[in-house]
C-alpha cells in the first residue's frame, strides 16, 4: 500500500506553530518536504515507518525554507461577514443578514454585496457552496457557447477545488474546472473555457491548438499572465488557515 501511517504534530516557524503532517509512502525513494502556503500545513513523506523520526527532523532542519514558502498573502482566508471578495472580478462585500431566508443573493442597492443568511458559523460553507453553483452555471454556459463555435459536443462538466490547474479536458470530452474561476474577471473565465473546449479538437498544446483558441476571440497572453500573477490569491478564499 502506498500510504499506511500518518503522524500529526507541530513545528515552530518563528513565533507561531504550524501543523506538521508526516506520512509513510513506501514508493518514495527519499524524504520529501512540501508546504501548502494556503492552509499553512507542512507535509513530509518518508519511505518507511522507521524513517518518520528522520523525516520530522528533516522538516525542523529546513525551517528557514519553510518560512519562505509561507507567504502571508497566500494564507487561507475563510469567508466571513465584512470581508471583501472578488466575484466575476468585481469586489463584493459579504453581508450577513440573519433575516434573510433562502439562497445567498447579490445585492447592488448601495454597493456590490453578497448577502448571506443562516447561522454565522455556517457562513463560510454557504458562500463557498453558492460560488460553486454560480461557477457551474457560468462555465456551463461559456463551454456550450465555445462548443457551438467549434461544432463539437462536450462530455459532462465537473466543478472541482483543484490546486494545480484551472481546467482540464479528458479524452472522452469531459471538462473539469476550478470553481474559483468565478472569482476571476469574466474574460479570464472565458479564456479557460475556450482553452478547454479547444482541446476537444486537439488534446495537446500544438500550434494548431493555439490557433483554435485565438480564433475563439480570447486574449491568451493576457489571461495567462493574469492567472500567473493574480491566480494564486484565488486559492486562498474560503480556506480555513490551520496555522493561525
Amino acid at each position: 500500500m502506498p500510504v499506511n501511517h500518518i503522524t500529526r504534530t507541530e513545528i515552530n516557524i518563528g513565533a507561531r506553530a504550524a501543523p506538521l503532517i508526516a506520512r509513510v509512502n513506501r514508493r518514495a525513494k527519499r524524504l520529501i518536504l512540501k508546504v501548502d502556503p494556503v492552509t499553512g500545513e507542512i507535509h513530509v513523506t518518508a519511505p518507511s515507518k522507521s524513517a518518520l523520526p528522520q523525516a520530522i527532523s528533516f522538516a525542523h532542519e529546513r525551517i528557514d525554507w519553510i518560512a519562505s514558502q509561507l507567504q502571508d498573502q497566500l494564507r487561507g482566508r475563510p469567508f466571513k461577514a465584512g470581508m471583501t471578495i472578488p466575484y466575476q472580478g468585481i469586489d463584493h462585500i459579504i453581508i450577513h443578514d440573519e433575516n434573510l431566508r433562502g439562497a445567498v443573493r447579490i445585492d447592488n442597492d448601495f454597493m456590490p454585496a453578497i448577502r448571506v443568511g443562516g447561522r454565522p458559523e455556517h457562513l463560510n460553507r454557504r458562500v463557498a457552496d453558492w460560488l460553486k453553483r454560480q461557477a457551474r452555471l457560468r462555465l456551463t454556459e461559456r463551454s456550450d457557447f465555445y462548443c457551438e463555435q467549434l461544432k463539437r459536443k462536450r462530455g459532462r462538466i465537473q466543478i472541482r477545488d483543484t490546486r494545480t490547474r484551472w481546467g482540464s479536458c479528458s479524452s472522452d470530452g469531459s471538462l473539469s474546472y476550478s470553481w474559483r474561476l468565478i472569482l476571476a474577471p469574466t474574460e479570464i473565465l472565458d479564456y479557460v473555457a475556450a482553452h478547454e473546449c479547444a482541446h476537444l479538437i486537439h488534446l495537446n498544446h500544438s500550434p494548431a491548438f493555439w490557433r483554435i483558441v485565438r480564433g475563439l476571440g480570447v486574449d491568451c497572453r493576457g489571461a495567462a499572465q493574469w492567472l500567473s500573477t493574480e491566480g494564486p490569491t484565488l486559492f486562498t478564499y474560503g480556506v480555513a488557515d490551520s496555522a493561525r
